[in-house]
C-alpha cells in the first residue's frame, strides 16, 4: 500500500483545473478544463440493479407497513382528526412516518460529515444524537483514522461515480467506510467495491485530486443508539468484476431506453 501523508490534512482550493459536479438527481460529471465527461451513474443506483433481484414488493411492504403501523400506534390520539374530516394531516404525518429511517440517515451522515471535519455540530434532530455518540465510541474504541470525509469520486474510465462517507485507516488497513443505520445488505459490499475503484475524488466546488491507493478492503459502520458493529469486507477481483459488468448492464439499459420508439398500435375509439 502506498500512504499519502497529505490526504488527512490537505489544503482544500477552489477547483480551477478539475472538478467533479454532482446533479440533483445523484449524476456525476467530471470536468477537466473544457471536457465534461458523463453525466455518470452513482454507485448506489448500480446497486439497485442487484437490489431488483430480490424484488421490490419487500421494500414496498416494508414501508407501508411504517405508516400503518404508525396510524395504529396514536390510532385514539388521530381519531379525532379523521372524525373532522381531516384525512390530509393523518396522511401527512403517515408519510412522514414512512420517511423516518431516510431522513434519520440523513441527518446521521450530516452530523458525521461534521464530526469528521471538526465542524461545531448543528442542533440534532430526535435520535440522532445517540447515533452520533455511536460513532465517536466507534472511533475511539476500534481506532478508527479519518483520512478524507464526504467526497464526490468517480471513475471515468468505466463510467461511474459515487459519494464516500469517508476513507479511513484501520488496523493498518486503507479503504473506504460507508455509515448505516439500517440494516446490512449484500450491495452495501457491491457500494465499497465501486467507490473503491475510483480514480478522483473531490469536494464540491473544490480541486479534484487523485484517489489515494487502498487495501483490498471496505468497511461498514452499522450504527444503533445503543451500539455499533464494524464489519471489514474483503474486497475481491470477483467483486470488481461483477460491479464492471453491472455499469455496463446500466449503460445498456439507459441506451436502450434513450432509443425506445414505441411498435404497438393502438386504436383509438
Amino acid at each position: 500500500m502506498t500512504h499519502n501523508p497529505s490526504l488527512g490534512n490537505t489544503t482544500m482550493n477552489l477547483a480551477t483545473t478539475r472538478a467533479i459536479e454532482r446533479s440533483s438527481g445523484h449524476l456525476y460529471t467530471f470536468v477537466s478544463g473544457d471536457e465534461r465527461l458523463g453525466p455518470f451513474p452513482g454507485a448506489t443506483a448500480i446497486c439497485r440493479l442487484q437490489d431488483s433481484l430480490g424484488g421490490n414488493d419487500g421494500l414496498l411492504t416494508w414501508a407501508a407497513g411504517l405508516a400503518l403501523d404508525h396510524v395504529g400506534q396514536n390510532f385514539w390520539r388521530l381519531l379525532p382528526e379523521v372524525k373532522a374530516t381531516e384525512w390530509e394531516g393523518v396522511r401527512t404525518e403517515a408519510l412522514a412516518a414512512k420517511d423516518g429511517p431516510r431522513n434519520l440517515g440523513t441527518a446521521v451522515h450530516t452530523a458525521v460529515d461534521q464530526f469528521n471535519k471538526g465542524m461545531p455540530p448543528t442542533l440534532f434532530p430526535d435520535g440522532v444524537a445517540a447515533h452520533v455518540a455511536q460513532y465517536g465510541a466507534a472511533l475511539y474504541q476500534r481506532r478508527i483514522e479519518i483520512l478524507a470525509s464526504e467526497r464526490y469520486a468517480v471513475n471515468t474510465a468505466i463510467g461511474f461515480g459515487g459519494t464516500y462517507d469517508s476513507i479511513v485507516e484501520i488496523d493498518g488497513e486503507r479503504g473506504p467506510l460507508d455509515v448505516k443505520t439500517g440494516k446490512e445488505k449484500p450491495s452495501m459490499r457491491l457500494q465499497l467495491t465501486g467507490l473503491s475503484m475510483c480514480d478522483w475524488h473531490a469536494e464540491a466546488g473544490m480541486e479534484a485530486e487523485r484517489m489515494p491507493e487502498f487495501d483490498d478492503v471496505g468497511f461498514i459502520l452499522l450504527l444503533r443508539p445503543d451500539g455499533y458493529e464494524l464489519v471489514r469486507h474483503e474486497i475481491t477481483k470477483a467483486d470488481r468484476d461483477h460491479f464492471v459488468h453491472l455499469v455496463g448492464t446500466y449503460h445498456k439499459i439507459r441506451e436502450w431506453a434513450a432509443a425506445f420508439a414505441p411498435t404497438a398500435l393502438r386504436e383509438v375509439a
